[in-house]
């Protein structure tokens, strides 16, 4: 009898916390303040498309609890807070959107947008799934499915990770189509012996067969130089979009010791096109611009954008990989404190160059931009900004880490 009483006292625990989490929640969300995108010049309707994602936190209270939240044209809205969502998160607007509209396909799905791609056709998604050993990962296998938006259908399998046992980890950073063939980019960690290292890698399917028609390592540690690192990063494009070419910065790392310290000095630095039809590999040269001081920011499908920032005016430059030719550059003019200006979100759509700080709290400003890519022209410039300006909110800082443009 007593296992009975022990088993009812732990649900009425379980019921009154889950109570007592909706009550404070019910009391606590009118505290949080509206955030707006303020005007200062250009034409508002520029933004209408544009979500910014992130969260907020009430510094003053000193719990340092951060509530997640959205900022559109229209306002700010926080994400729900039910017990559910702080157990599983709320996925991005680009995931909502997808699981809006494809309920039965991204059932059980992960929220990582880098995992979906789509175009008129087809709604693909990847990711690796594996079992935890006693000591480690194994049983690496990819999870694969997409759906025939024609005729609804949905084709879904699982296949082994090439070499699963030389990896240590790895996940997806990037899924494209082209015709009948699943395109998978990879960061994998290899492990030889008792050392681990890092590979990007690409791996080719055959949707008719479901087998790996291809796979590559994009960068390979060279043999007998223990000294040398080499990172391989992913320029960014807009999420879920489809691109003929993926753009890879390559860089060369020397490792150097002494007495003192251990520091990384840059020895090659390149940036390569990677056509994913004909799987070949084309190294760009930019004469014009310093990799060491232009940073490669956003590809749109057929144009690079370096951007580098000189005080308080950050200077883009186009580069078209169709001309292979560098465009005109243009400067945008951040606020900041001080000449403090802190990181910025950045996404290219439709010839519009999107600009969002990261950043903002009591002290600190933050930009919202909309640039002509083209001309250079400046279509909106704007602030995040309390609705209610008075001081009663106190200290807060707000994150933005995510930007979409619909």
């Amino acid at each position: 009898m007593k296992k009975y009483w022990k088993f009812a006292a732990i649900i009425i625990v379980i019921v009154l916390s889950i109570g007592t989490f909706y009550v404070n929640s019910a009391t606590s969300a009118k505290q949080y303040p509206e955030f707006v995108i303020q005007t200062h010049s250009g034409d508002a309707d520029e933004i209408k498309p544009l979500v910014l994602e992130g969260s907020y936190t009430d510094t003053t209270s000193m719990n340092y609890v951060s509530t997640n939240l959205k900022i559109t044209a229209d306002g700010s809205t926080y994400n729900s807070r039910s017990f559910l969502d702080q157990v599983i998160g709320q996925p991005p607007t680009v995931v909502k959107e997808l699981q809006e509209e494809y309920r039965t396909f991204m059932r059980g799905k992960d929220h990582l947008v880098d995992l979906f791609f789509e175009n008129n056709q087809v709604l693909a998604y990847a990711d690796v799934n594996y079992k935890m050993g006693s000591l480690r990962s194994r049983d690496f296998k990819f999870d694969i499915s997409v759906l025939n938006k024609e005729d609804g259908n949905i084709n879904s399998f699982t296949m082994e990770v090439p070499d699963g046992g030389e990896l240590e980890y790895v996940f997806v950073e990037d899924v494209q189509m082209v015709k009948d063939e699943l395109t998978l980019i990879t960061q994998n960690t290899m492990r030889n012996n008792d050392e681990f290292y890092d590979e990007k890698h690409i791996y080719t399917i055959n949707m008719a067969n479901q087998k790996i028609s291809n796979h590559k390592a994009i960068n390979q540690v060279p043999e007998g130089q223990d000294d040398t690192r080499i990172d391989v990063q992913l320029i960014r494009t807009s999420p879920t979009k489809a691109n003929e070419h993926l753009i890879i910065v390559k860089t060369e790392k020397k490792v150097i010791e002494d007495s003192e310290s251990i520091r990384e000095e840059v020895i090659n630095q390149e940036i390569i096109s990677y056509n994913l039809e004909t799987k070949e590999k084309e190294k760009i040269n930019v004469p014009e611009l310093r990799l060491d001081e232009n940073q490669l920011s956003f590809f749109d499908g057929s144009t690079i954008y370096f951007m580098t920032l000189e005080g308080q005016e950050l200077v883009v430059t186009p580069y078209s990989l169709v001309d292979d030719q560098v465009g005109q550059a243009f400067s945008i003019h951040l606020f900041g404190e001080e000449d403090i200006v802190h990181g910025q979100l950045t996404i290219v759509k439709d010839g519009k160059l999107y600009l969002a700080s990261s950043q903002m709290n009591s002290n600190i400003n933050a930009d919202v931009i909309v640039a002509d890519v083209k001309t250079g022209e400046i279509l909106f410039k704007g602030q995040l900004a309390l609705e209610d300006s008075s001081n009663e909110h106190g200290n807060f800082e707000l994150y933005m880490h995510e930007m979409f443009v619909n």
